[in-house]
């Protein structure tokens, strides 16, 4: 009885596992950074109308609505990252499953 496939499946399910989670990571980390620029930009702009309500050409309730947008836009994208986050989980335990099967198969062909 050998144990190379046993050893060769147990390999590929931690390679396909540790890329699962690698691309996890990198979404993570895409997200956050998108995040991080989306809320630079409405803090610059907030400033700048800051600026403009001191000297009396914006009104206060433009500011709120934009820091609202900004707020919005931040919580979709964070939603649309943390979607494919749980796609690349499921798929990793999708992986899994079928590593199981093959390893269940090759110990009862033996």
């Amino acid at each position: 009885m050998s144990e190379e496939p046993l050893i060769s499946i147990t390999e590929r399910l931690d390679e396909l596992l540790r890329e699962a989670e690698e691309e996890a990571r990198r979404i993570v980390e895409e997200a956050k950074a998108e995040a991080s620029r989306i809320v630079e930009k409405a803090r610059i702009e907030a400033e700048n109308l800051r600026v403009e309500v001191e000297r009396g050409e914006t009104l206060p309730p433009l500011i709120e609505k934009e820091e609202e947008k900004a707020k919005r836009e931040g919580e979709e994208l964070l939603k649309r990252y943390e979607q494919r986050v749980e796609e690349m989980r499921r798929r990793a335990e999708e992986h899994f499953e079928e590593a199981v099967e093959m390893v269940v198969k090759e110990v009862l062909m033996r």
